[in-house]
């Protein structure tokens, strides 16, 4: 969950590119953002997990 004030848009928001950086790197040409970290961790908790 976003810790930001204001808060981050949601990732389904039309504004949700204006969601804080939270990991940059030009260099290597990608970066994430809050409102990535909140999908992805949303559709993890969805998905199956396996043991190993």
């Amino acid at each position: 969950m976003c810790q930001h004030q204001p808060p981050c848009p949601s990732p389904d928001a039309t504004d949700r590119e204006a969601a804080h950086l939270v990991a940059h790197h030009p260099e290597q040409g990608w970066s994430v953002n809050c409102t990535f970290l909140s999908s992805l961790g949303t559709a993890m908790s969805d998905s199956p997990r396996s043991s190993v």
